[in-house]
């Protein structure tokens, strides 16, 4: 097991927007994060699941891991995962990001291997992004303590870390039409996946 060898995918939230459970949309015979972590099985050695229910997708061939820190957020599934990962990086993305860019993944990985940063992610001028990035066991305490104080906000909980922010013209170097970072809010933001995939949503 390398220093970065582990994916999760986090599949929790109320998914309040879209109407129904995101992490269970189907394409085909097969649930959406199944397909992403079958892409993300390229770069690393193992893919885990963070969610409320370890059983809710049933026999899906991935370790599901329950969410022990259940109404605390993605701040919440992410202590969860560094928890359980057996990597000292694991990157963290979440069930509505499914433009996996392997490539851009790749070029984060270098500085998971200078293991200096506690963080790897993007930065879009003042936003980052959360949930498509690297983050080390060392945040484990400061996310315990912040979530203890009911402190939910990835950026205030890392505000204090070392972070390898990787910057908006790299970025630009790696995505494709369709942005690695697009999230799926809203049924009409399904519309980007139609030409590729008959989406089923599950039950």
């Amino acid at each position: 097991m390398g220093i970065a060898d582990t994916a999760i995918i986090l599949c929790g939230g109320k998914s309040s927007r879209m109407g129904f459970d995101k992490s269970k949309i189907k394409m085909g015979d097969k649930f959406l994060i199944e397909l992403m972590a079958e892409k993300l099985g390229n770069l690393f050695d193992t893919v885990i699941f963070v969610a409320e229910d370890k059983y809710k997708f049933g026999n899906i061939g991935y370790p599901v891991i329950e969410d022990v820190n259940k109404g605390k957020g993605p701040a919440g599934g992410i202590l969860t995962g560094l928890k359980f990962s057996p990597s000292k990086y694991t990157f963290f993305t979440a069930c509505d990001m499914p433009f996996i860019n392997l490539e851009y993944i790749n070029y984060m990985f270098k500085f998971t291997d200078e293991d200096k940063f506690q963080v790897v992610m993007a930065q879009h001028g003042p936003d980052i992004e959360p949930l498509y990035s690297f983050y080390s066991k060392e945040l484990i305490p400061r996310f315990e303590n912040c979530l203890h104080e009911n402190i939910l906000s990835i950026r205030n909980i890392i505000q204090y870390s070392n972070i390898k922010y990787i910057p908006e013209d790299i970025q630009k170097k790696y995505d494709k039409s369709i942005s690695m970072f697009t999230n799926l809010n809203y049924k009409d933001d399904l519309s980007v996946l139609y030409d590729k995939y008959k989406i089923e949503f599950g039950k």
